[in-house]
């Protein structure tokens, strides 16, 4: 078995660089194209089941990727992205210019910090992680594709690697693309990071 993290396709606040947080953005006419562009993909790679967090663009991604609901998407509320609390809505550069203590705390020890009515890594974490260790102990006869956002897919990863959570930025994923979990006797061997399966 293979998992298959996709980040969904773009939308306006990626492309203006805001932070989306669990805010429920859309796709724009990029992040669809996107996701169309996946379609063939997904045919070829023998998706068994879709899991995509609850979260507007993710779904939608989901949705065009699974040939518009010929496969059943399962929403999982645990693969919602980060919640980003008084960021929210802001642009990064912003931040970086009106809180640059904070703005280097989650450039370089992201896991230390902590934002008003956010989340901290560690919380999004334990419930992401919990959702690969299920995939991993159910009996899911074929590949899974999982579609979420860049935060998640990347505390994944480090769940998957056994690296700390403050590594987090050594995984960038962008939209639309996906990365792979090699599964064999229900332990991940092999990840490969961030491929443009549409190229």
């Amino acid at each position: 078995m293979n998992i298959y993290l996709l980040r969904h396709g773009e939308t306006s606040w990626n492309q203006e660089q805001r932070l989306q947080g669990i805010t429920d953005v859309p796709l724009n006419d990029v992040g669809v194209q996107q996701s169309r562009r996946l379609v063939r993909w997904f045919q070829k790679a023998n998706i068994a089941g879709v899991i995509a967090s609850p979260l507007h663009r993710a779904r939608h991604t989901a949705h065009i990727v699974s040939e518009r609901g010929k496969r059943p998407v399962v929403i999982e509320d645990q693969l919602r992205e980060i919640d980003h609390g008084t960021w929210t809505g802001w642009k990064i550069s912003d931040i970086e210019r009106r809180f640059p203590i904070e703005f280097a705390t989650w450039r370089f020890s992201p896991d230390k910090l902590w934002l008003t009515a956010g989340e901290t890594l560690e919380e999004v974490y334990r419930r992401s992680s919990g959702v690969l260790s299920k995939l991993l102990t159910t009996s899911i006869a074929g590949n899974v594709l999982v579609v979420s956002h860049g935060v998640v897919n990347a505390l994944l990863v480090c769940a998957a690697l056994g690296v700390p959570l403050s590594e987090i930025w050594r995984f960038p994923q962008d939209n639309g693309r996906v990365t792979v979990m090699k599964v064999v006797r229900r332990q991940i061997i092999a990840v490969e990071k961030g491929i443009d399966v549409a190229a």
